[in-house]
């Protein structure tokens, strides 16, 4: 659960350091338009993780949450170098911010359910380090994708590290059948 939390991490920051130049050069976005797509993702994050996961996660479990929600950042990842108008980058961006929204805390449910009472701390304290550099290596290699590799491969390589994620979460939570620490 660590490793894919790393993983889904270093694939969203990677996409936050690169969006405003790539919004700059594809459409031509001013500072205050890309502040008003960040503010349309922070709001459906909030509709989400306020008023929908809770919902959610009663009727199906973490377990099943975790790699959809995955599969959904991933969806909106690769939609994004596709779009062709504003309408269709927030829509893009839509899909990823609710696959975010049902994932941060449906993946943070399950890492201190699996971890043993007296383990928590230090088990959230590592998964906030591991988030850290995270956000260190992300940012770094969407910056070098982006220059060398094409201004749409921060979010395509992204979409493929969610997509491992995703399958890694389906193999810990459903095929090696974890269970929670007592």
């Amino acid at each position: 659960l660590l490793l894919i939390g790393f993983l889904i991490v270093a694939a969203f920051s990677g996409y936050e350091s690169t969006f405003a130049l790539f919004a700059e050069r594809t459409y031509g976005f001013t500072a205050a338009s890309i502040g008003y797509i960040f503010a349309f993702v922070g709001v459906i994050l909030v509709i989400v993780q306020g008023a929908l996961v809770g919902r959610v996660v009663k009727r199906v479990g973490e377990h099943h949450v975790v790699p959809a929600s995955l599969a959904l950042v991933a969806a909106g990842l690769l939609m994004i170098p596709a779009t062709t108008s504003v309408a269709a980058l927030l829509v893009a961006s839509g899909v990823m911010a609710v696959g975010m929204g049902f994932n941060s805390p449906s993946l943070m449910s399950l890492v201190s359910r699996y971890s043993a009472a007296e383990d928590q701390g230090g088990v959230m304290g590592l998964t906030q380090s591991l988030n850290s550099l995270a956000r260190i290596v992300g940012p770094m290699w969407g910056g070098f994708a982006f220059d060398h590799l094409g201004i749409g491969m921060p979010y395509i390589t992204s979409a493929a590290v969610m997509g491992l994620a995703a399958l890694l979460a389906v193999h810990a939570l459903w095929r090696s059948r974890l269970t929670p620490a007592a």
